[in-house]
Order: structure tokens, then C-alpha cells, then sequence
């Protein structure tokens, strides 16, 4: 025995030395793929040699000759510190994810090549301008000088991910950068959610003002009434209709949600215009953007072109040039139509139109699984557009018998020439030349606020528009009947009719993605626009003000912590809360006492969110069944709307049960779920409840944060102030694993200082780098969450000071 254990013994410790050195082997292998802080290497195609200082924080400034040379570098920069995040942000524009992730992104991969981004990228690179298509051939070949390049003895081509899945990425293409475009686009372009969710609320026989009362309009809107769904499509009975559900996508699309404004020289301390913007995208690890300085030559003059870039891309969609900055929110577009199609009964392969019967165009699609066997299926495209697969949203559920639903959106525009728009604002003189930039704005639509070094200000949201007829009561809020001609779009907005404010007299513009319409403007944009409260809270700090503005304002508006709606729900929730048993005073007083501020270190808004999400639930899950799964997120105006009495019948009874319920009733057992929740999760004691431990920013990287043994690494999660509803982006989706974790917030934050444009500052949620193991990786994570930020300089004297490395990209074959 003693024999056989020394055996055991002595086995053991080989297995544990062999697998120790297949650890250091492994973490060395991962460490070598670390990028060096200085070199040299060769890329074909570069005029002349291009110098990249990184600074401190991992932010390279580019010197090259020209805007080409610029991209080659830029390319190459993105590809050594954010090539996993363009791969998959390029293989979800083709739809082909489940060749890395296997069966569980099927239906999205089904969802995405139906849409066809691939093709409409495609043929929207073959429309740019030669300029725009060069720049583009130039960032790829930048991509590819990366994957291409020699490597030392130890050194691995690929980073971890790649590695780790053993996936080999293919040369870059340079549609591929338009891609990238579209498929930001399909994560903020988001009406045909609201119109899907209209007409489910229709099937299970909600009237027009009660889907209103969960849908409600902007207290600035007039819109028709919608006419009755009802009367117009016959839905099937509830019997016959699935309760599971509706099935979505891989990752959530349609939160929009972001801030800017931008103030003349007449309403600062300085004279000079300020401006300040915070786009707000899902977390992810690593961040949306990507920190970079160009400097180069045009036309015999020293440009600068800094801001946060969208890998995949050359574009820095944010930021500043020498002479002026802008910054970009989403306008919540009404740019996608959902159109019922007939099929004909005596022949599938036909639909309705107002000329007869038509044949889709059909195309066999085969979508490769990794370890499974390829799923195919046949994609059919309308007059309109695509028809959406049955899964998507319920719709099979939702259409009437012998229907299916095809999508009509701008963004599968062929002639999207958005990227020379982009290129064009880079190097705008004045906002007369931005203004002039944006006409090649394709999609999306951005609400857009500009100044320049002379003081001019403006805001603009350039993009098509489709027009509707006027006698289209629906108006782009529901699904409508694709063989009626009436409610065919009937042409696009012209340019001069979009909307823009130039040199307001009040000196000040803001928007937050709600209804900033000037109050004359006769065009329809949207119905659906963001909860109101953020627009509220953005044009009282920035447009009302009495103070004037200063670097030291726009940064504590970005870090503003109010939230008007949680203070809204507070005071009536407390105003009609059922006393009953077991309720702690205390807790109740200081729940009164609370300034409304989502600070990380206070219990309270940890307790109002808690109590808000388990009332809305108690509130509408009753009356909607599976159909709740479509406001399970979490939304407060219709809760609220409720509260106040503005409704259209009586919400906070349970229909579920004999007896009548009050909204006092159901907020004291929302009140009782909440408590119980917060013990589970916090403890006992109420005072120890901390928000920002429940409220962590979740920078997602995909997949790997899904993946329980390799998740803490992979993942970015400072602790958060903020909220759904302050300027503090921190937005929690209540159909979460962990319902009060922030996974919606600023993706990058700036303000620029036409006083002195170096004086600038931006940052954004993670660092520079891609790599988990590189000390950029999260190091700009902690000073984000505090709202700080660091130099946005273009002085070569500033960005040297402490620089970390050089890089020296020379000429190549």
C-alpha cells in the first residue's frame, strides 16, 4: 500500500509539474501576444513614413503624411488592439456567428442574413466617392499588414480569443468598414420594436388608448389616433396563440440614449463656445470606441483630427479637429416600416400588391454551425423589403393566419454614402462646411451639435427621412397593410427641410434623445422618442441656466446624478403606499428625505429602482401574460402616467384574483418583494444597502463574460453611480441575470474648449486595449466611473511627456 501510495504520490506530482508548466506555457503563449509599447514594421502602400506616439494612456498619436497614410496606420493600430471586437462586429453584419459560437446564435445569424447588411454594405461601398472608397482600401490594408506581419519566436499571430475558440479571421475587406456602420445603425434604429409591440398589445385585444397607456406619446406630439389593429387585421383567438416568450436576438437592440449640447461665447465664463457630448451604447469590454489622434498634411496645411473612433472603421465618428468639434446623439428616426404582406392562398410563393399577386424574390441561404449541422433557409424579399423570420419578436404568434411581415428601413439603403459624410465632417473648416458635410448623411440619424473657433453654433440631424402620405393615420407606429398603396412611402425628406438650428438667440442647444423639435416644425420625425425625462433635466441645466458656463459645468452636467422619474415614483409611491405590517419607518422616512440623487454609496436608489421594477411587474404582467417579456426592461412613464391617474382603465387591479386591488395595495407588496430581494442579496440591516454594488457597470465581452471560468477576466465592472433616467447614464434592464447592473451608459464622454481646443478632455469606459492581459485593458474603467477624464491634446510637447512608446511605420513592398 505505502508502495502503491508513494506511486499515486509520485504520479501526482508529475500530472501537477506537467500541468503547471502547461499553465506558465499557456500564460506566456497569452503574454506574448501583449503588443510591444514600441517597434517598427513595413506597410505596403504608405507615402512615406508614419511615427505613432502612445501616451500614457494607451492613446497612439498618429503623425503621418496624408489622411491615407493616416488610415494604414490607423488600421493597423485597431487591428493590434481591437481585432476580436471588429471580427465579431463584422461577422454579425454577415450573419455568421454561429460559425464561432455554435447553435446558440442560429436565430440571430437567420434574423441578420435575412436583413442582408452584407449586401447592402457591398453595394453602398461601390457608391462612395473615390476618396471615400480609397481611405477605406487603405484602413484595410492596415488590418491586413497586422495579420499579415512577421512575428517573433514566441510571439502568436492572434490574440487570446482567437486562440482560445480557434477561429482564423480572413483578410479585411473594405466594405467591411461600411458594415461596421450598418450594424451600429440596427442597434439604434429601433421603431419596428414599438410597432411589433403595438400590434401584439392589439392581438391580445388591447384598444388604441390602452395601448397608449403603455406606449405613451411626448407631451410635445399631436399624433392622430391610431386607428384600431383590430379592424383592420383579423388576429387569431387567444387559444390559439403561444404564451411563451417573444425570442429576440443574440443582444439587445433599440436602447437608444445619449447626451449633448453645445453653448455660445455669449453664455460662458471664457467667450468662447463650449460643447459637450456622451453617447450612450451597450458596455462592453472593450469599450464602443477607440481613443486616436491624426496628424497630417492637406492641401499644404498641418491638420488634427482627434476623437473616439469606431474600430472597423478609419472614421472618428466624435471629437474635434482644429477649428471645430461636434458631438452626435441619436434622434429616434421613424426610418423602419413594418408591412403586413398577404400571401396568396393558392400559392405561398406570392404575395398581395396593389397591382395583384407577386413573386418573392427567393434566395437559399445556409447558415454554417460550428459542431452542428448547417441550417438552412429560404429568404424572401418584398416590394418593401425583407420578410422577417417567423421567431423574430413573436410574430407568428402576433400576424393573422396567411401573413407574414416584411421591413422596410433606410439603412439597407444601396446608395448609403454615410462614410463620406463622415470623412467630410473630419475636416470641416466651420459649421458652415459641417453643415454642408452632412448632406451625404445617409443612416442613422443623429441629432448633431457643432461649433467652431469664429463662435458659431448649431445643431442638425441630417439623414433620409421617408415621407408617409397624409392620409396614413398609423404614421409609423404599427405594422400596416402592404398591399394598400396608401401607406407606401412616397419619396424622402428633402435636406433643406431637415431639421437644424443655427446661432440660436438663447445661445444654447442640447438634446438626450427626446423630442427637441423646434415647436413649428411641420415635418413628422418620430413618435417614439426616449422617455421625456432627460430631455427635461439636460435643457434646465444647459439651456436654463443663470450661471455662465465653464469646462467646470460641462463636466458636473455630464456627472449630473438626478433622476426627476425615481423622484416622480418615489413621491407617489409613498403618497399612496397600503400601511400594512412589517414596514420599517425609518426606511420610509429616508426614502422621503432622499434628494433624488443615484449616488453609489446610498441605499436609497437602490430601494426605489427595486420597489419601481417589482410594482411594474405586479402592475402589468397580469394583464399582458407573455406579452409583459416586451416591457419586462423596465420602463417608468406609463408606470407613472398610472400612478397619476392618467389612464384609460384600472391597471392596478390583478385580474388574476376575485377581489379588487388599489395601486396602494399592489405597491405594498412590490414594497414586501423589494425588501425581501434586498436581504437576500445585501443583508439585513437597510442602512448597509449600497447602489453601487448592485449598479456595477457590466462591460460585456462577447462571449467570454457568459463563460463562468473565464468571465472575471474578460469582464469590466467598475462599481456606478447614475441611473436609467440622469444624465449619468446608467441603464438597467430588468430581464437580467442581475437586474440593477448597468449595461447601458456612456461609451465615451468628452467636452471641447474652444477657448484653447487642447484644454479639451475625453475618455472613455475601458482603456485603449482589447487584450485582457494588457495594463490598458481597464485602466481608464475607474477614472470613467468617477467621471473624470484625461488630456484630448494635439500638442506633440503634451503627448510626448510621459509617452509610453513609439512606433515607426515605414514604406513597404
Amino acid at each position: 500500500m505505502r508502495r502503491l501510495l508513494k506511486w499515486l504520490s509520485a504520479g501526482l506530482a508529475v500530472v501537477a509539474i506537467v500541468a503547471v508548466m502547461g499553465v506558465l506555457a499557456g500564460y506566456a503563449a497569452l503574454t506574448s501576444t501583449v503588443p510591444a509599447a514600441s517597434g517598427a514594421i513595413d506597410i505596403a502602400g504608405l507615402s512615406a513614413p508614419a511615427r505613432v506616439v502612445v501616451d500614457a494612456h494607451g492613446i497612439p498619436h498618429i503623425e503621418a503624411a496624408d489622411r491615407n497614410d493616416g488610415a494604414r496606420a490607423l488600421g493597423y493600430l485597431h487591428a493590434r488592439d481591437r481585432l476580436w471586437q471588429m471580427h465579431v462586429l463584422r461577422m454579425v453584419a454577415q450573419g455568421r456567428l454561429s460559425e464561432m459560437f455554435g447553435k446558440p446564435t442560429v436565430d440571430t445569424d437567420v434574423f441578420l442574413r435575412t436583413l442582408d447588411i452584407a449586401g447592402a454594405s457591398r453595394a453602398s461601398f461601390a457608391a462612395l466617392s473615390p476618396e471615400g472608397q480609397a481611405e477605406l482600401t487603405a484602413y484595410a490594408a492596415g488590418v491586413n499588414a497586422y495579420l499579415g506581419r512577421r512575428t517573433g519566436l514566441f510571439e502568436t499571430t492572434l490574440p487570446p480569443e482567437f486562440l482560445i475558440l480557434g477561429v482564423t479571421p480572413q483578410p479585411w475587406e473594405p466594405w467591411q468598414s461600411v458594415a461596421i456602420l450598418k450594424v451600429m445603425a440596427l442597434t439604434l434604429d429601433s421603431n419596428m420594436e414599438d410597432e411589433i409591440t403595438r400590434m401584439a398589445l392589439a392581438a391580445r385585444g388591447l384598444s388604441p388608448r390602452e395601448i397608449e397607456d403603455l406606449l405613451p406619446y411626448d407631451a410635445k406630439d399631436s399624433p392622430p389616433p391610431l386607428p384600431d389593429l383590430r379592424s383592420l387585421y383579423e388576429f387569431r383567438v387567444r387559444s390559439e396563440r403561444s404564451e411563451a416568450p417573444p425570442a429576440g436576438l443574440a443582444w439587445a437592440i433599440g436602447v437608444t440614449a445619449s447626451n449633448n449640447w453645445v453653448v455660445a461665447g455669449s453664455r460662458t465664463e471664457s467667450g468662447k463656445p463650449l460643447l459637450a457630448n456622451d453617447p450612450h451604447l451597450g458596455l462592453t469590454s472593450p469599450s464602443v470606441f477607440y481613443l486616436a489622434h491624426l496628424a497630417f498634411a492637406e492641401a499644404g496645411q498641418a491638420r488634427n483630427i482627434i476623437g473616439g473612433t469606431l474600430p472597423g472603421t478609419p472614421l472618428y465618428l466624435l471629437g474635434r479637429n482644429d477649428r471645430i468639434g461636434w458631438g452626435l446623439t441619436t434622434t429616434n428616426l421613424d426610418s423602419q416600416d413594418l408591412f403586413v404582406e398577404r400571401l396568396n392562398p393558392d400559392n405561398a410563393n406570392q404575395y398581395l400588391t396593389p397591382q395583384g399577386w407577386r413573386d418573392f424574390e427567393r434566395e437559399e441561404i445556409e447558415v454554417v454551425v460550428k459542431g452542428e449541422r448547417p441550417v438552412r433557409f429560404t429568404r424572401r424579399l418584398t416590394r418593401h423589403g425583407p420578410v422577417l423570420p417567423d421567431k423574430y419578436r413573436g410574430l407568428a404568434d402576433i400576424l393573422p393566419v396567411g401573413h407574414v411581415a416584411a421591413l422596410q428601413w433606410v439603412s439597407l439603403a444601396a446608395d448609403d454614402t454615410t462614410v463620406d459624410g463622415a470623412r467630410a465632417i473630419g475636416v470641416a473648416r466651420s459649421v458652415d462646411d459641417f453643415l454642408a458635410a452632412v448632406r451625404k448623411v445617409v443612416a442613422p440619424m443623429q441629432s448633431m451639435v457643432v461649433a467652431d473657433v469664429d463662435g458659431n453654433i448649431a445643431l442638425v440631424a441630417p439623414g433620409r427621412v421617408p415621407l408617409r402620405h397624409a392620409a396614413n393615420q398609423i404614421e409609423g407606429r404599427a405594422p400596416v397593410p402592404g398591399w394598400l398603396a396608401l401607406y407606401d412611402w412616397q419619396g424622402w425628406l428633402d435636406f433643406e427641410a431637415l431639421p437644424r438650428i443655427v446661432n440660436p438667440a438663447d445661445g444654447a442647444l442640447a438634446t438626450a434623445n427626446g423630442n427637441w423639435m423646434p415647436p413649428d416644425y411641420p415635418h413628422f420625425i418620430a413618435y417614439d422618442w426616449d422617455e421625456p425625462f432627460r430631455q427635461s433635466r439636460v435643457e434646465e441645466l444647459v439651456i436654463g441656466a443663470e450661471e455662465k458656463h465653464s469646462a467646470r459645468s460641462m463636466a458636473a452636467i455630464q456627472a449630473d446624478t438626478f433622476s426627476p422619474a425615481l423622484a416622480a415614483f418615489r413621491d407617489q409611491a409613498l403618497a399612496q403606499l397600503e400601511q400594512g405590517a412589517g414596514q420599517d419607518a425609518a426606511m420610509l422616512a429616508a426614502l422621503r428625505a432622499w434628494d433624488g440623487h443615484m449616488l453609489a454609496e446610498r441605499p436609497e436608489p437602490l430601494i426605489v429602482t427595486a420597489w419601481w421594477r417589482h410594482f411594474g411587474e405586479a402592475l402589468l404582467k397580469d394583464d399582458l401574460g407573455s406579452d409583459f417579456a416586451r416591457f419586462a426592461k423596465g420602463s417608468i412613464e406609463p408606470v407613472l402616467n398610472i400612478l397619476r391617474g392618467r389612464q384609460s382603465r384600472d391597471w392596478c387591479d390583478d385580474i388574476a384574483t376575485q377581489p379588487v386591488e388599489s395601486c396602494g395595495h399592489i405597491l405594498a407588496r412590490a414594497l414586501g418583494a423589494t425588501l425581501e430581494e434586498l436581504r437576500a442579496a445585501q443583508g439585513d440591516g437597510w442602512r448597509q444597502w449600497r447602489w453601487g454594488r448592485a449598479h456595477v457597470a457590466f462591460g460585456e465581452h462577447r462571449p467570454f463574460s457568459s463563460v463562468g471560468p473565464l468571465a472575471r477576466f474578460f469582464t469590466v465592472a467598475p462599481e456606478s453611480a447614475g441611473g436609467s433616467y440622469t444624465l449619468l447614464r446608467g441603464r438597467t434592464d430588468f430581464r437580467e441575470p442581475e437586474p440593477y447592473r448597468n449595461v447601458h451608459s456612456s461609451a465615451y464622454r468628452g467636452w471641447y474648449d474652444f477657448a484653447d481646443l487642447d484644454r479639451s478632455q475625453f475618455i472613455i469606459s475601458t482603456g485603449q486595449s482589447g487584450h485582457f492581459l494588457s495594463p490598458h485593458y481597464d485602466d481608464l474603467a475607474q477614472p470613467w466611473a468617477k467621471v473624470e477624464y484625461v488630456p484630448m491634446t494635439t500638442k506633440r510637447s503634451e503627448y510626448e511627456a510621459g509617452a509610453e512608446g513609439t512606433w515607426m511605420f515605414n514604406p513597404g513592398r
